[in-house]
């Protein structure tokens, strides 16, 4: 009877535990999902967003989606093509930014010290002429009817904890931001968050697509000529034609450098204009002029023209330059062993790459890096004072040629 009884009261022990332990999970549960909720910042798609304009004070960038032609635009560059992969990887970040914690705002000043102050506090009725100082970079996405998806400003990043360092100098980093966000009803909070967003910038030049080769390997030739004053055709500098097994120089008389050869290509398939020339002169001149055809059906020819406008203000001339890309399917040579479905797949990729880079540099001019001229003109031909011994650099086009 005894032994029944201890039974009994050993279950109901049991019981209560459990009622106890699951009444503490769900009071958990509870507590972290109204945490959740308190915390969570307005959610959209990235999909759904057809609308990017990035201010701060008199800085605009209007990113718009083209959806003929399925890429983004930035208006203030003449509708010329973004970044695309710049443009998502904010619009991810955005959408998946969580915060960290929420701060309490008690009034102007602590939004003042975090960077957050908003364009419509600054030019509010008796505001602060200090004000300005303290605004962030606001950003608004919209989607295809103009509807507000979200509004954030970013305000002062969150310093380490751990300073890096290089020496005995200690390089402050940051791995956290303050932003603001704005709600439906024109309330706005206050978060702080893990990510930064380093590449949310309002300068438009920092979002266009820039100029590169994508596929720099393996050219059928290249050549650079030059038109000098008063000639009524253009001289070839240098001209480098492909042979079965390896590269040769034609024009000049010489030995082809092969490491220069090959810094040129390096040189190109690094992004090398730095901003879109809107509304360029009619007075530029292009008699510069480097063409080069590739074995993917590519062609590129760029030319240059000297901006004497820019070139006062600055110790290296300044040039401007246009590229003109062209694609012939009918020129891609098959790789050893492929067959015909790969084959075609692969004209489908190129086809669509070379829709993509027609966007971005045909019928444009950019400003171009400094030093990209020079590098270009000179013959890469041997000589007692350039001769090297060839590196890993200087050998990847001829050893690309050999194992095509």
């Amino acid at each position: 009877m005894k032994k029944r009884r201890v039974l009994i009261i050993l279950f109901l022990t049991t019981v209560t535990a459990l009622a106890v332990v699951s009444e503490l999970r769900l009071r958990r549960e509870s507590a972290s999902n109204m945490v959740s909720a308190r915390l969570a910042l307005p959610e959209f798609r990235p999909e759904d967003v057809r609308s990017l304009e990035i201010s701060w004070r008199t800085q605009k960038s209007t990113l718009d989606f083209v959806q003929d032609g399925q890429y983004w635009a930035v208006k203030e560059r003449a509708g010329t093509q973004a970044a695309s992969a710049q443009v998502a990887e904010l619009l991810e970040g955005l959408a998946k930014a969580a915060p960290l914690k929420e701060l309490e705002i008690s009034g102007t000043d602590d939004l003042r010290d975090l960077n957050l102050i908003s364009p419509e506090e600054i030019a509010a009725p008796g505001a602060e002429s200090g004000l300005k100082n303290s605004e962030g970079i606001l950003a608004v996405l919209r989607d295809g009817q103009g509807a507000e998806l979200l509004r954030i400003m970013l305000g002062r990043g969150h310093t380490r904890l751990a300073a890096d360092r290089i020496g005995n100098l200690a390089v402050q980093g940051y791995d956290g931001r303050y932003i603001r966000v704005w709600y439906p009803d024109k309330s706005s909070r206050v978060f702080l968050i893990s990510r930064v967003f380093e590449k949310c910038v309002p300068n438009p030049r920092q979002w266009i697509e820039p100029l590169f080769l994508s596929k720099p390997e393996n050219p059928v030739y290249a050549r650079f000529q030059r038109k000098r004053p008063g000639a009524e055709t253009a001289s070839v500098l240098w001209f480098v034609n492909s042979t079965k097994d390896d590269f040769q120089l034609l024009v000049p008389t010489g030995e082809l450098d092969m490491e220069a050869f090959s810094q040129k290509y390096a040189a190109l398939a690094a992004p090398f204009s730095v901003d879109l020339v809107n509304n360029p002169s009619k007075a530029l001149k292009f008699n510069d002029a480097f063409q080069t055809v590739m074995s993917d059906g590519f062609a590129y020819l760029l030319e240059f023209a000297k901006v004497d406008s820019l070139s006062e203000e600055n110790e290296a001339d300044v040039y401007a330059g246009r590229m003109t890309v062209s694609f012939d399917p009918e020129s891609v040579r098959r790789l050893i062993g492929e067959p015909d479905d790969a084959f075609e797949r692969r004209l489908k990729r190129l086809a669509a790459r070379a829709e993509y880079e027609k966007r971005t540099a045909n019928g444009r001019v950019f400003l171009l890096k400094t030093g990209l001229l020079e590098l270009l003109a000179q013959p890469p031909v041997k000589t007692l004072r350039t001769a090297a011994p060839r590196t890993s650099s200087a050998t990847s086009l001829s050893d690309a040629k050999k194992e095509e």
